[in-house]
């Protein structure tokens, strides 16, 4: 576990956003995945939806928080959801809002943080956050915080993506190593180096702790992202190979993901928490 002064400072998190290019990309496709990330928040959204398709909730208000560009939202938002976007980074947030434009979506935009959630409780029928709550070392407040604006029947989802080295990457490591070297990447990451922000190496077990007070009717946990992330820099946030290479890594992903549907029997994003890339946590209030 990182050893950081300030664990879960949201100042050194949106700082880290502010210096990448990345942060301006958008993931969100309608149509088939043509890279990486969009096949990933794809997964996300498919994996979700499956969930609320067998215990759905009341309404239809979403909040997601942490949202950044809020990719998954535009899934949620092209659903028809009513959904808010919480960020504490005001910049992420006008790029959010601009994508959100371009499509002709609504969506409402509020600067915050999810420590002290500006909401009253019992406000939205879905909760949810991709890649933020391993940043937080009290986890216990963010995840009380999410449970009081719930609505009943409501629904939190959190994709969370732990500091672990002996998930699938280990054995594609060599590959992100090699491309590093090939487009000379290490040479421009030393020249700007991204701010350090804390990334916990917590299980779901520790985040299902948290939840032993609240009053859930249902709770669901397993892994997520059963693929390598190949890149010459799959630091967060990842960041892309030339098209071409994206395209054909997604056809075979895709592919080896209605395998995994075939012989397991669920969606293909679906693992053991061990394996994949991150894991979720959901539970239903009630």
């Amino acid at each position: 576990m990182h050893n950081l002064k300030k664990k879960g400072d949201p100042d050194a998190f949106d700082e880290n956003w502010k210096s990448r290019e990345e942060t301006y990309y958008n993931h969100f496709t309608e149509g088939e995945p043509k890279n990486q990330i969009q096949l990933a928040f794809q997964s996300h959204f498919e994996v979700f939806n499956e969930i609320l398709s067998k215990y759905p909730t009341i309404g239809k208000s979403f909040l997601e928080t942490g949202c950044g560009r809020g990719t998954l939202s535009n899934y949620f938002a092209k659903n028809h959801w009513d959904v808010t976007l919480l960020d504490y980074n005001d910049s992420v947030l006008k790029v959010a809002k601009k994508i959100f434009r371009a499509q002709n979506l609504k969506v409402k935009i509020k600067q915050g943080n999810a420590l002290h959630l500006d909401f009253p409780d019992n406000s939205y029928d879905i909760v949810a956050n991709i890649g933020l709550l391993e940043h937080f070392e009290d986890i216990q407040k963010l995840m009380d915080e999410q449970f009081r604006i719930l609505k009943p029947c409501g629904w939190c989802f959190s994709y969370v993506v732990p500091e672990r080295h002996d998930n699938i990457q280990r054995y594609f490591r060599w590959i992100n190593i090699l491309l590093n070297f090939l487009t000379f990447s290490w040479i421009l990451n030393k020249k700007k180096e991204k701010p350090e922000v804390y990334r916990s190496d917590n299980f779901s077990e520790r985040y299902l702790n948290c939840l032993e007070m609240n009053k859930v009717s249902k709770v669901i946990t397993h892994g997520m992202y059963p693929l390598p992330m190949i890149s010459h820099s799959p630091e967060f946030p990842f960041s892309l190979l030339p098209k071409p290479i994206e395209l054909l890594l997604t056809i075979v992903f895709k592919i080896t993901l209605k395998i995994r549907k075939k012989i397991f029997g669920r969606h293909g994003w679906i693992c053991n928490e061990k394996f994949g890339q991150a894991f979720l946590v959901a539970f239903q209030k009630k």
